[in-house]
């Protein structure tokens, strides 16, 4: 089934862009193309993606915007996605809203929480909930009636500009950064430099690293965890299929080059895909299927490159090719513990580690469809 899906995604990506540009179903609205505007009747949910691209139609739900150019004129019941060079919301939006871009504008409320990445960002509207905003510049002119992360350069203040509760500011330089005492009293702030931000950490320390509880105990408990997570990933593969994984190691220590540009190729192919099936308009509603595709292959990519490093390691070391369950979960964990070393590299590591998971990711291919360049079929 997989193999016959990533044969369907392949062949999609010859198909022309010459279905109609919009399409509706169950009251959702599907659009895609250059120069996009949704306007009309309300609708409930919208998938919206093109060059310029223009809301100014009611959405009951939510809408899902993405473009160079991205302006909602009109309130969004549910939540908010978008994300473009230039992001406008003129409209209000009844949950949350995530944006991302080179200059986002918000001149109307926000019901939920707003979570905004940019190189310029105005708060014209007042926020429900918490604003969690990274940007090289952030003006605020109205209230955020919860918490507030600002990870920033600089930041300015409008004279309705209020924060109601606590304000968690990462920077440089936090002390430099002027906060009047009307925006918010000096006791509810929290200065901390830009490398203490973890979006990782609890949410209600404005994600602030604990570096307390993060020492070498803990980093070493990390990668011990990920060797034994990826071992008995690359084992369990090995228990499943071994002559399957003995033909692809076999024929992938022969032609390393030609598995990593195979992997390569198709990762490409897959992640591209996104743009045509936009165009499509209805390839829209493939556009995550495509994404779990890339995500699957890569993994799959990463632990059976994993695996092929661990076997090498030991070739090179002139230990005979793995046969028994054993020898097989030895080769995993050789490998894991190897590709761990290598990621930690400065520079070289994480290009290295990519180049492994890629070679797994052709190998793959490999195996499953024998694709060839010059090659005469018999």
């Amino acid at each position: 089934m997989f193999r016959s899906l990533i044969l369907l995604f392949v062949t999609l990506l010859a198909v022309p862009a010459t279905a109609q540009e919009v399409y509706r179903f169950g009251n959702d609205a599907y659009m895609a193309g250059d120069n996009v505007t949704l306007s009309g009747d309300a609708v409930d949910d919208v998938f919206i993606i093109g060059n310029t691209v223009v809301i100014s139609a009611p959405v009951e739900g939510s809408a899902h915007a993405g473009g160079r150019s991205v302006s909602i004129s009109v309130p969004v019941g549910q939540n908010l996605y978008a994300a473009g060079m230039n992001v406008n919301v003129a409209g209000s939006v009844g949950g949350d809203a995530q944006l991302a871009g080179d200059t986002v504008l918000i001149g109307n409320a926000v019901g939920g929480d707003l979570r905004v990445a940019a190189q310029r960002v105005e708060i014209n509207g007042p926020v429900g909930d918490s604003a969690l905003v990274a940007a090289g510049n952030i003006m605020l002119t109205d209230v955020i009636a919860g918490d507030a992360s600002f990870a920033v350069d600089d930041i300015s203040f409008g004279d309705n500009a209020r924060i109601e509760g606590k304000l968690f500011l990462y920077a440089d330089d936090p002390d430099a950064i002027a906060i009047p005492a009307y925006v918010i009293p000096a006791e509810r702030i929290e200065r901390h430099s830009a490398d203490e931000f973890d979006a990782n950490a609890d949410p209600d320390g404005g994600a602030t690293l604990d570096r307390s509880s993060y020492g070498w105990g803990a980093w070493l408990g990390d990668k011990i965890t990920s060797i034994l997570i990826l071992t008995a990933l690359a084992s369990l593969i090995a228990a499943v299929s071994p002559a399957f994984l003995l033909a692809l190691r076999l024929r992938t220590l022969e032609t390393p080059v030609r598995a990593l540009w195979m992997g390569f190729l198709t990762i490409s192919a897959l992640a591209g895909s996104l743009f045509l099936f936009a165009l499509t308009g209805f390839g829209i509603l493939l556009i995550p299927a495509s994404i779990v595709l890339a995500v699957l292959l890569g993994i799959a990519g990463y632990v059976i490159g994993t695996y092929l490093l661990g076997v090498g390691v030991l070739s090179a070391v002139n230990r005979p090719l793995p046969e028994t369950l054993t020898e097989r979960a030895i080769a995993a964990f050789v490998g894991a513990v190897a590709i761990t070393v290598l990621a930690m590299i400065p520079f070289i590591g994480w290009f290295a580690t990519l180049a492994i998971a890629v070679t797994g990711a052709g190998a793959l291919i490999i195996r499953w469809f024998a694709p060839g360049f010059y090659t005469e079929v018999r």
